[in-house]
């Protein structure tokens, strides 16, 4: 069953250009990994908590996935200075939509 990793960043402002780069470098490696589904990156607004600048949400084909690739590879973003990455993996347990809004399900290949 597919997993969803969430590692939120913090990242100094003056650190963005850099984790940006050193985070698409590290998404090109892992895309290519075995068990790499999916990745989204979403930059903080600056409405509610500020305390995150970056929050990464991927999808693995499992956990024992997505810590095989990483001891494969470390990603360089985490040795920028000030930069801090929480990630952790989550399984989906309850799924909402608003009502009559439903989506159709997702599949591997779409």
């Amino acid at each position: 069953m597919p997993v969803t990793l969430l590692n939120a960043f913090i990242v100094p402002e003056d650190k963005e250009e850099e984790f940006l780069r050193n985070w698409q470098n590290t998404t090109q490696v892992f895309s290519k990994m075995a068990g790499f589904i999916e990745t989204h990156l979403h930059r903080n607004t600056g409405v509610g908590n500020s305390t995150f600048r970056f929050i990464n949400i991927a999808t693995w084909e499992s956990a024992e996935a997505w810590r095989a690739t990483h001891d494969d590879y470390k990603p360089k973003e985490n040795l920028i200075p000030g930069v801090k990455g929480h990630p952790a993996i989550f399984e989906p347990i309850i799924d909402v939509y608003r009502e009559g809004q439903r989506p159709e399900p997702r599949t591997m290949e779409s």
